[in-house]
């Protein structure tokens, strides 16, 4: 699909769910075993600064903002204009209610939020798939997971900033 109106081309949205059995930590700090549901998501596009959007600059912003790491790291070299964000959630129901844990990879980077400087790209990240959702030519479905990588932004970072 060609979207050249808003600085964002050729973009792709795919999904696979999967049930695993295994261990994770509860929020109240205790080791549990049970299944967890893992939904991946990935979204890649092509950004460009056309006359509705500056979604390249916009991305170097965040990459200047967020150090030296991250300008190395997040950057594809053969295509410095492609993005490639991929979402690793996991869903665990118990006695003790829900849990959800997300885990997000930009262009092969692990974008674990654990500082500060990290903050810029979840915002970046948030921007991009909030325009990705509300575009006009986009699908139910590609609104519905590029919705759910902005919910999941969303609650990794409340729970960083609340940490801080």
């Amino acid at each position: 699909m060609q979207i050249s109106f808003n600085g964002i081309k050729n973009l792709y949205i795919g999904k696979k769910e999967y049930d695993k059995y295994g261990s994770y930590v509860t929020p109240d700090n205790y080791v549990k075993q049970g299944n967890k549901h893992y939904t991946v998501v990935k979204l890649s596009c092509n950004l460009t600064n056309d006359e509705n959007g500056n979604d390249l600059d916009k991305f170097k912003q965040a990459l200047a903002k967020s150090g030296r790491y991250f300008q190395q790291n997040c950057v594809n070299s053969e295509a410095p204009n492609r993005i490639d964000l991929q979402l690793i959630r996991q869903d665990i129901k118990d006695s003790k209610g829900d849990v959800s844990m997300s885990d997000f990879v930009l262009n092969g980077c692990d974008m674990t939020l654990n500082e500060k400087a990290t903050l810029p790209m979840y915002t970046y990240m948030a921007h991009l798939t909030k325009k990705i959702a509300n575009l006009p030519d986009v699908s139910d479905a590609k609104k519905y997971y590029s919705n759910l990588i902005n919910q999941s932004v969303a609650e990794e970072a409340c729970k960083f900033i609340e940490l801080c």
